[in-house]
């Protein structure tokens, strides 16, 4: 659009953009994934951006106003088209990434499940459900992470999704795909869905049971045809170690937005299954296949985890699925509360890390793999060949 349209158009905050107060301002756009840092200036203009004035009573910065109309921040409309355009409260560290556990129901029995064998399997209320969902994105929430279990399990699934629908988040659907058919892709309104996919028709079947892998294939092809965006995570285990290629092949076919590539935590089911687990040096190689991912800011001087927790289907919440026996709190209860509970580590209290060249990098790697809380990442240590 060039400069003279947007000076007498009504310019609009884009339904997909949302300003986000997280230690500095943000613009997130969440259709696309993507975080704009914005100084103060930015951040007023484009709360005035509110469909009711023209570009030229808002401001004279043509290079900035264009930049924002081309990502799709604004939009620029020709008559007023009023919204409101919110901003929350500065929070720091911000909760960024909300793990909401529906469910721990599962069809399958995947020999590395972290949650274990449980005896009950419990269901989030859909009132604490939508409550807590709320309370995330009015603390500047940006990617909410529907998992399970199988969150397509979660009776109350279809209600969750239209009541959550609105609010300024990118929902990210995380399933196993074997459930997934034309019906309930109707009630998916979700930005993504990410599939679990641990091998190919060998390595997958092996570590989820046997079919498996056909079924997930089923569930992938069925949400490419509804024009659903898919990613995929896989974890690095003894018997999907030769069919990395063929599993890059086929992200390339099927156009994933992201490749989560990582190794096994020995937690939960896995503890049992050893034969699974391979060693840091045969991991670090296969990471590299992984891609994708959106930036969405980065916290100097402190470890992995500073703005993520995982709220289980009991209400407890945790800083992540890993640690499940040391809540803080019932989210139920209050969201917010949970948050200011969680402990986060200072990179400076890494004794072995601290002075390490990449340290800022990889951030001392994940703290549930370390052998103790201060410990190094032995797999992030391999990684970037320290």
């Amino acid at each position: 659009m060039s400069r003279i349209n947007w000076e007498n158009a009504y310019l609009r905050l884009n339904p997909e953009a949302a300003l986000k107060n997280l230690e500095t301002p943000f613009v997130y756009h969440i259709g696309r994934d993507e975080l704009y840092e914005i100084d103060e200036t930015a951040a007023q203009f484009l709360q005035a951006c509110d469909g009711t004035q023209i570009g030229r009573a808002l401001t004279s910065e043509a290079e900035f106003v264009e930049f924002c109309l081309e990502e799709g921040i604004l939009e620029a409309k020709e008559n007023p088209d009023p919204i409101d355009v919110y901003m929350c409260q500065r929070i720091e560290p911000s909760l960024r990434y909300l793990e909401l556990q529906l469910t721990h129901q599962c069809n399958l029995h995947c020999a590395h499940c972290y949650l274990g064998e449980h005896a009950e399997a419990p269901s989030l209320s859909l009132t604490d459900a939508v409550r807590i969902t709320r309370e995330f994105a009015a603390m500047g929430g940006l990617r909410l992470l529907i998992s399970g279990g199988e969150p397509l399990l979660y009776g109350e699934l279809e209600s969750y999704l239209r009541q959550i629908s609105g609010l300024p988040v990118r929902r990210v659907l995380f399933t196993n795909g074997t459930l997934i058919n034309t019906e309930n892709m109707k009630i998916a309104d979700v930005h993504e869905i990410q599939f679990s996919l641990d091998g190919w028709t060998e390595g997958h079947d092996r570590l989820r049971g046997k079919g498996a892998f056909a079924r997930t294939m089923e569930g992938v092809r069925i949400a490419r045809d509804c024009g659903m965006p898919i990613s995929f995570a896989t974890m690095i285990h003894r018997y999907n170690q030769h069919e990395f290629d063929l599993m890059a092949a086929f992200m390339e076919d099927v156009g994933a937005v992201e490749w989560g590539v990582d190794a096994l935590c020995r937690a939960g089911s896995l503890v049992r299954h050893d034969d699974y687990l391979v060693s840091d040096e045969e991991c670090v190689p296969l990471m590299a296949y992984g891609f994708g991912g959106g930036y969405h800011g980065a916290s100097e001087g402190w470890a992995c985890g500073r703005h993520l927790m995982t709220v289980m289907p009991d209400g407890r919440a945790a800083k992540c699925g890993f640690y499940m026996d040391s809540p803080v709190g019932n989210a139920g209860s209050g969201l917010r509360k949970c948050w200011e509970k969680i402990g986060h580590t200072r990179l400076a209290d890494l004794v072995e890390c601290r002075h390490c060249p990449v340290v800022e990098d990889c951030r001392g790697g994940c703290r549930f793999r370390a052998s103790d809380p201060l410990s190094p990442d032995p797999v992030m240590c391999r990684l970037y060949d320290i």
